[in-house]
């Protein structure tokens, strides 16, 4: 299980810096289903606002940044994943 999150965090970082957004985003929303409290999530949505946003202009558009997009999905899929079969 150790492991498996490991090369999670390995190929979402690598997909992160050198794959077109749309492949690291369906990875990371994958990692969010699968794993449980993928918390690292949030780390790699802050990362990807640092490396590709375009900057907050004012309060209301954090709201619309990937960070606080993963945070939500994170504490949505937190008591599903416990219903969830395919759960690792």
């Amino acid at each position: 299980m150790k492991y498996l999150r490991l090369i999670a965090l390995a190929i979402i970082f690598f997909s992160i810096i050198f794959l077109p957004y749309w492949i690291y985003l369906l990875l990371l929303f994958v990692s969010i289903v699968l794993l449980p409290f993928f918390w690292e999530a949030i780390a790699f949505g802050f990362l990807i606002d640092v490396l590709y946003g375009g900057g907050i202009g004012e309060f209301s558009s954090i709201f619309y940044s990937t960070a606080f997009m993963a945070l939500v999905l994170v504490l949505v899929f937190i008591p599903i994943q416990k219903r969830l079969r395919f759960h690792v």
